[in-house]
């Protein structure tokens, strides 16, 4: 052991005194010092790995730096751990419109369409709907505000929740595989409904699996309410927090 510690050395010595290796092909330099690289050791064969870490000792970092290893949730390059791991949303709605048929004053109408979030982002997630009510010409259908309420007929109201409601039976509740999002603020109790330009619906402090979220719109009509054909179009955004 003792005469292959050495020659391993001596191997190891000429290489340095009289070969410029390739690992140190890249270097970092200024007028005043030339550092060929901040860290160089031995090694390359040798692989410790669990069921979620995976980890080859490396031979340096200039020799191979787009060289990576990965398990299921950690990646490293060249033997050393990357800060953070890729980050990624992903966001996509069910839908591009729904249809709630012909209004009624006695009788509230419905519509839902998905939408579906994931997102690793250390502080989650937040979702905002931005647009306005449903208008024919200059008619309007009231939104119903940042303020829940039940639905009402025979009053104008277009409001929207991410619950699952039994009056009117609409919608259902966040579903994935934990840890999920959450429906937010007014949009998230069942039987009663909002809606306000720019408020977030749904939301999330910590990384989270795959979420699904039934939207579901009320649209209610007065007496004496104008006929027509009422449209809107809202937007939803998705944003990660880091």
């Amino acid at each position: 052991m003792f005469r292959k510690s050495i020659i391993y050395f001596l191997i190891l010595a000429l290489g340095i005194f009289f070969y410029s290796p390739a690992w140190l092909w890249a270097r970092m330099e200024s007028a005043n010092y030339i550092i060929y690289a901040d860290v160089f050791n031995a090694g390359g064969s040798e692989t410790g790995a669990s069921t979620n870490y995976k980890l080859q000792e490396s031979i340096g970092e200039a020799t191979a730096l787009s060289a990576a290893n990965s398990a299921a949730n950690y990646g490293i390059k060249t033997g050393f751990y990357e800060m953070y791991p890729d980050q990624y949303l992903t966001f996509s709605v069910g839908s591009a419109s729904v249809n709630l048929g012909t209004l009624s004053r006695t009788e509230v109408k419905t519509a839902s369409h998905t939408m579906t979030v994931a997102t690793n982002a250390s502080k989650g997630f937040t979702i905002a709907v931005s647009g306005s009510t449903l208008t024919s010409g200059g008619n309007t259908i009231t939104a119903i505000g940042a303020t829940a309420a039940a639905s009402s007929p025979g009053t104008k109201q277009f409001g929207l929740n991410l619950a699952a409601n039994s009056s009117p039976g609409v919608g259902a509740s966040p579903s994935g595989t934990s840890p999920i999002g959450a429906a937010a603020g007014a949009y998230a109790t069942a039987n009663t409904f909002a809606f306000s330009s720019g408020d977030t619906v749904a939301s999330a402090s910590n990384p989270i699996n795959s979420t699904i979220f039934t939207v579901s719109y009320i649209a209610n009509m007065a007496a004496g309410t104008a006929g027509g054909t009422y449209t809107t179009t809202l937007t939803y955004a998705a944003t990660a927090n880091y």
